[in-house]
């Protein structure tokens, strides 16, 4: 799917309203082109909300209930006065909605949203293995993997996406209720390796067939049956290791081919099969769900290094930092196998930005005493 916003023009500098053109896209799925018309819609407005520094969670109505869909919720810190339906266009099984939205801007944005968080993607782990046999699809893991980067990769204006596929993890550990030290100390080595602040870990759950589909099939063709998509997600602070957030997905959709055959999961025949498309409209949710949750949390960085009065810490230009910035130095404090965050009142300035790091000097005569590498800084509010 592709996701177009452009920022058109101001139309009232005392409202602080702004038009935004957005275009959604979703694959008509046995002829309902209503529900395509319906989903394509949702994901223009989404996608204008978040480029405008909203936040989109599900299940409420939009636009002072003008505007409403059954799976929509805006939680916005700009409320969206008007919108417009100005193209539609369907080509083979995709429906394309291009709409213009007149987004209000009522509140304060978030504090420190103009700063990008980078987050480590690693690959996803497999429950029940032996799931994949039906279409020997054993490689899925990483190839949906592949294809959430590319995803996430459309979120750039929001944070940066740190893939780190290539490395198979144990991820049974971290969706347990015995979250123990060692896989604290992984979440965090994860975060070093890849200069993240999150990190995200995630677990295919249920690859089983269901039920044969009743259908006019000739005895000659495949039979069809229901097969299932779940995964398990888990959002981690990589900085601490302390697990932010875990969200469920599943879908289901037609599957029709032998069971013995082998289908190869790194093909666009894969991912243009319905099963394969209705894994990709997972990846389209969940991007969505990641970029809200991060939009109003505080971007922190670990210091790298410490001399005397300055500090270099592991946010840089590609997070939008900027010179003159102010921020705050915190302690970390092991506790009973447990991080402790301690707030000190020191203050820095940064005095030189780098690509993917930064300097900062204490403002004021203070030495950084009790300040070491891997302490954290955030931005200040002074």
């Amino acid at each position: 799917m592709r996701h177009l916003v452009l920022l058109l023009f101001i139309v009232s500098f005392s409202s602080h309203a702004i038009w935004y053109e957005s275009t959604g896209q979703a694959k008509i799925r046995n002829g309902n082109v209503e529900q395509a018309r319906m989903m394509a819609t949702e994901n223009a407005i989404q996608q204008a909300l978040l480029f405008s520094g909203a936040q989109v969670t599900s299940l409420q109505q939009v636009v002072n209930g003008i505007w409403q869909t059954p799976s929509t919720q805006v939680y916005s810190h700009g409320a969206i006065d008007q919108i417009e339906v100005i193209d539609e266009i369907q080509s083979d099984n995709t429906l394309s909605i291009t709409l213009r939205l007149d987004i209000l801007d009522n509140s304060e944005t978030c504090q420190n949203s103009s700063i990008k968080k980078n987050v480590a993607l690693t690959r996803t782990g497999f429950k029940t293995p032996s799931h994949a046999t039906y279409g020997q699809i054993f490689e899925l893991p990483k190839a949906y993997s592949e294809k959430l980067a590319k995803h996430l990769y459309q979120f750039t204006h929001l944070f940066n996406t740190k893939a780190d596929i290539n490395r198979k993890l144990n991820t049974k550990n971290l969706f347990t209720a015995h979250f123990d030290a060692d896989s604290s100390a992984l979440i965090q080595q994860i975060a070093d390796q890849n200069n993240s602040q999150f990190v995200w870990i995630s677990q295919i759950e249920d690859l089983s067939l269901g039920e044969q589909q009743s259908s006019s099939l000739a005895f000659w063709q495949n039979k069809a049956y229901e097969r299932f998509f779940s995964i398990n997600t888990a959002l981690y602070n990589g900085l601490t290791g302390e697990l932010l957030k875990q969200t469920h997905y599943d879908t289901f959709a037609t599957w029709q081919t032998k069971k013995t055959a082998r289908i190869d999961v790194n093909s666009e025949k894969f991912w243009t099969m319905p099963y394969g498309q209705a894994i990709s409209d997972i990846n389209l949710k969940l991007g969505q769900d990641l970029a809200s949750y991060l939009a109003c949390i505080p971007a922190q960085a670990r210091i790298l290094s410490v001399d005397h009065d300055t500090v270099i810490i592991s946010l840089g230009a590609e997070n939008n930092l900027v010179k003159g910035q102010k921020l705050q130095v915190a302690l970390r404090k092991g506790f009973n196998q447990k991080q402790l965050i301690i707030n000190t009142d020191y203050q820095l300035r940064v005095t030189q930005v780098n690509q993917n790091t930064a300097i900062a000097q204490v403002i004021g005569d203070k030495l950084l005493a009790n300040v070491q590498i891997g302490d954290l800084v955030t931005l200040a509010s002074f």
